[in-house]
């Protein structure tokens, strides 16, 4: 018993490959929130949250590779894919310059309640998304 909880631990603990982090803010007075722990996003209608997608998997550590997303219902969230440069930081000596981001963008349609899925190479991830007025 003890090994199969060992190695049941084992396997769980390399889903959490995929990091989601929010890189844009919502318009005064309206909601757009990524919570990467319950893995939830609350978005007003109208508008448009983007976040980011970085990978940890087997020794490769950068943004999540060929990446695809569906939703459950379209008619109350549509989810894209998006391309993204962001300068990196200088270290030392270092040179900044762009760095490709994998990044997608999620949009309130309708007041309601759906999940968005994404699949990369490195893992994927499903997202419950609450959609307000």
């Amino acid at each position: 018993m003890t090994r199969i909880l060992l190695l049941l631990s084992i396997v769980l603990a390399g889903c959490e490959t995929l990091t989601l982090s929010a890189i844009t803010v919502p318009p005064p007075g309206k909601t757009a929130h990524l919570d990467d722990e319950d893995d939830t996003i609350d978005i007003s209608r109208g508008v448009a949250l983007g976040f980011d997608c970085l990978a940890n998997e087997d020794g490769y550590n950068g943004p999540c590779r060929d990446p695809r997303v569906s939703v459950a219902d379209d008619t109350v969230a549509a989810i894209y894919t998006s391309y993204s440069d962001a300068l990196a930081e200088s270290y030392n000596y270092g040179h900044a310059g762009a760095r490709g981001r994998t990044s997608f963008v999620v949009v309130g349609l309708r007041e309601g309640k759906t999940e968005v899925f994404i699949t990369t190479k490195d893992g994927g991830i499903s997202l419950d998304v609450n959609v307000k007025p």
